[in-house]
């Protein structure tokens, strides 16, 4: 029989049993108890429906299983790529980066937010103040600087910032001279530094008037920034007094003062000082009282404070007066944190448990300081690769990695995003590698950066801070 004649017969019996079906459906065979259809409807399987949502959310959670990498692989192989995949992509990268952001749970919702305030500021015309503490790493405004000067590019600001009325350390991009008699009250070092309070404020320690009269000239470096050079308002957080005290401004030629009463909390003293050009004098007479900080901003965007604090490692917060360092912060405008510690923990550190226990205290500390303003966004920069001399060779301090892992650890528990610089360097024996760099990028005791290095490596975590902020733009976009 021939192909054509064999279709027909099966198309006319097919057609002819589906009639059937439909014309007999009642038709049954009984066997005992049990009816049996003798001519099922068997055009019934044609009209069950797909169902599709089912089959793309198996899709969706096989998909939800992979890993980035996973993902990153099929994404490759894909002709055209979605906005989604782009994210996935930059996220592999971040994730492979050894200058990567660590984030509790891998959530980086913290960052979104950190981002979304900055954009409100600056729709807002409002101000965005981070107050970077560090160790010696950051001494002479090093680091703090670059990261002022970036976010004011982008957010708008201007000013150096937080700075004390009696500088000890010189920073190469301001010039602090004092007059008359000046004390200054630490939380670390000796304990022959300290206050009989503890109303320390927002620098972790303040200079006090202890002369009937006293001065204080900050003039902004040349070789700096435009904005740097170029603030517009100078505010003073004066600590509580128990008789008057008055302050004369000079800037350009011109002078303002201001008098404020006796108090028992914190005030601020506010000048406007639109054509400082970068070079003010502040003269004091009356109260001997306690200059908690003096900023030198503009009245919006950003403002960046370098708060060095030689041989700490990062644990003082909690000898800060809890309400005097809240007031502190929302009379200045405080939103973020950084705190870069961890290299003075390790001087004599011989077990992995003492940096442990380090990081436990750590914890304490970051708790504290989120008890003062829940939605302050902390990040925290670990140490940098630190040599010691054994056998003749320099090579990194055994316990670096330990105290790095504590340090993280005490951060992600409280919700807050670590940056590894000992990793964004090159991980174990970098700064031998930095200091025989040419030029050398690191000191001669390989423990400290050079200027050079101090420079690079903020490059490095700001350019890591820049890749955040395209994912955070991405997300935008996608929800």
């Amino acid at each position: 029989m021939k192909p054509q004649k064999v279709l027909l017969f099966l198309i006319i019996t097919l057609c002819s049993l589906g009639i059937a079906s439909k014309l007999l459906p009642l038709l049954h065979i009984q066997i005992g108890d049990t009816k049996i259809e003798a001519l099922p409807d068997f055009t019934e399987q044609f009209d069950t429906k797909i169902d599709s949502s089912a089959y793309f959310a198996e899709i969706k959670a096989q998909e939800a299983k992979m890993s980035l990498q996973e993902k990153k692989e099929a994404i490759l192989k894909k002709p055209h790529r979605s906005t989604q995949d782009t994210l996935i992509l930059m996220q592999v990268e971040a994730m492979e980066s050894p200058a990567k952001f660590y984030f509790a749970n891998d959530d980086h919702s913290a960052m979104d937010k950190f981002f979304a305030a900055l954009e409100q500021a600056q729709a807002d015309n409002t101000t965005f103040r981070m107050i970077h503490y560090g160790d010696s790493q950051i001494e002479m405004d090093r680091i703090s600087s670059f990261i002022r000067e970036q976010l004011q590019k982008q957010y708008g600001g201007s000013g150096m910032g937080l700075l004390p009325a009696l500088e000890v350390t010189p920073k190469y991009t301001v010039a602090v001279q004092s007059q008359g008699s000046w004390n200054r009250r630490l939380t670390f070092g000796g304990n022959e530094n300290r206050a009989k309070h503890n109303r320390y404020g927002p620098m972790a320690y303040f200079c006090k008037k202890e002369s009937s009269e006293a001065s204080v000239t900050i003039t902004a470096r040349e070789n700096t920034s435009f904005k740097n050079r170029h603030f517009t308002q100078c505010r003073l957080l004066i600590g509580a007094i128990d008789q008057a005290l008055t302050v004369q401004c000079e800037y350009a030629g011109k002078t303002i003062s201001n008098t404020i009463n006796p108090s028992s909390t914190e005030q601020l003293i506010v000048f406007k000082t639109d054509s400082a050009q970068g070079k003010i004098t502040l003269k004091f007479s009356g109260a001997n009282a306690d200059v908690l900080g003096i900023a030198l901003d503009g009245p919006n965007g950003v403002s960046v404070d370098n708060i060095p604090m030689r041989g700490c490692s990062g644990t003082v917060f909690r000898r800060i007066n809890a309400e005097t360092l809240k007031r502190s912060y929302q009379l200045l405008g405080v939103k973020a944190l950084i705190l870069q510690f961890g290299g003075n923990a390790l001087p004599g550190m011989t077990k992995p448990s003492s940096a442990e226990a380090y990081g436990k205290k750590f914890y304490e500390e970051i708790r504290y300081l989120k008890s003062i303003d829940p939605n302050l966004f902390v990040f925290v920069i670990g140490p940098a690769d630190m040599s010691i001399r054994q056998n003749g060779q320099w090579v990194t301090h055994p316990q670096l990695e330990n105290v790095r892992n504590a340090l993280r650890k005490a951060t992600l528990d409280n919700g807050g995003v670590f940056w590894d610089m000992y990793e964004a360097m090159g991980g174990n024996g970098s700064m031998v590698e930095w200091v025989n760099n040419k030029p050398a990028l690191g000191s001669p005791d390989y423990i400290h950066f050079s200027q050079r290095g101090a420079d690079k490596i903020a490059q490095i975590f700001y350019q890591s801070l820049l890749k955040e902020q395209d994912m955070y733009q991405l997300r935008k976009k996608i929800q």
